[in-house]
């Protein structure tokens, strides 16, 4: 599988990399996740070009150029004119398959257990990795990773335009993308609340991680008492997954619920008891969620120099787990917090052109547009 980076706009196979112009790699990003697709111009324009007004010529330029740049790869892919249609490209990347690793169940059982172990210490850069290499390495193909690392690298569109997943787990990525991109607390909740209530076809883990985004949701938005009754209703599930995760997510919960209840030294005790936490158990994901909630509750002690050295550590080591739906939502919760609260106008300033380099990056507004027009399908 090609690599993609979108810091540099250059894809790489095997050691081997090729630098692009920005709207050449997300052309080619597109086409590649939509392997043997056809696409008409048009619809390539709104999809690479949404917010521009360039023409079909602007498409063919483009095509031509990703052809000449990637005609030392016909081992990898090919994209090919389709006759009164458009374009599409062919992945041939599928070396995998003659591999005989994949007849081997105690190497499948080792990878999966080694991609769960990567997953539960939030490294996400190692599964981008195991994914990009993974014809390779002769890994085998496992369901639930061969999507989540979609997530995990940010590929929120492949997530909510794929016909391969199931609507229930389309569902849930889409109520996640939505919430971590939304300005407005108040636009996600409906749908939280509306998959919550399905409860009985969502595992244990997927429910409880929805619960929790659920929570965030209604601090915000100053509806405690529904924040306490979705925390006692999955302490238990939440104690009997013996996760260090999770467990860290809902002492941080539990910790915001009551600074903004007003007890901000029991509030402290909660905070204390994920650090110690994490300090055993180092998960830098969650690291960069707690500093995101210490730098909360010194804002709230009126320690605005602490806070902001708090926030750009959160931001930091979020950046270098590569989760990028972490970090676009913790960037997310702390610009909504200083615009509400009213903290700290520097660092929210800061806050802001943060926000806007993610949002063109992402695209934001098309996946606003995406998500909510499957939500309202499916939900």
């Amino acid at each position: 599988m090609i690599q993609f980076d979108p810091d540099t706009y250059q894809v790489s196979y095997a050691g081997e990399s090729l630098p692009l112009l920005p709207k050449e790699f997300a052309l080619l990003r597109f086409l590649y996740e939509h392997d043997g697709r056809s696409f008409s111009r048009e619809a390539l324009l709104d999809a690479v070009w949404p917010l521009e007004a360039p023409t079909d010529r602007t498409v063919d330029d483009h095509i031509y150029r990703l052809r000449k740049k990637t005609a030392r790869w016909p081992h990898l892919l090919s994209i090919e004119t389709v006759r009164g249609q458009g374009y599409k490209l062919t992945r041939r990347d599928r070396t995998s398959a003659a591999s005989p690793l994949l007849q081997d169940e105690q190497f499948a059982s080792d990878v999966k257990r080694m991609l769960a172990k990567y997953h539960g210490l939030g490294m996400g850069a190692a599964l981008q990795l195991l994914a990009a290499n993974k014809a390779t390495l002769g890994l085998p193909s496992d369901p639930y990773y061969d999507v989540y690392v979609h997530f995990v690298r940010g590929d929120f569109e492949w997530l909510l335009r794929s016909d391969g997943l199931e609507d229930r787990l389309k569902a849930a990525y889409a109520v996640f993308i939505h919430a971590s991109i939304q300005p407005d607390p108040g636009r996600s909740l409906p749908y939280f609340e509306k998959l919550i209530a399905r409860g009985e076809s969502i595992p244990t883990d997927w429910l409880c991680d929805l619960r929790l985004n659920a929570v965030s949701l209604y601090l915000e938005l100053g509806r405690f008492q529904e924040a306490r009754s979705e925390l006692e209703a999955i302490r238990r599930p939440i104690r009997d997954m013996d996760s260090p995760s999770f467990a860290s997510h809902f002492l941080l919960k539990e910790m915001q619920l009551l600074l903004l209840e007003g007890h901000r030294d029991a509030a402290e005790a909660k905070l204390r008891e994920c650090d110690e936490l994490l300090a055993e158990h180092p998960i830098q994901r969650e690291r960069g969620a707690y500093q995101a909630g210490k730098a909360i509750f010194l804002y709230e002690k009126g320690e605005a120099e602490a806070a902001r050295q708090a926030a750009g550590e959160a931001i930091e080591t979020l950046r270098q787990t590569s989760f990028a739906p972490h970090l676009i939502a913790s960037v997310n919760m702390l610009l909504r917090y200083l615009d509400t609260r009213g903290r700290d106008d520097l660092y929210r300033s800061e806050c802001r052109r943060l926000w806007e380099r993610l949002s063109e990056q992402y695209g934001f507004d098309r996946l606003l547009r995406l998500s909510e027009s499957l939500l309202g399908r499916l939900l």
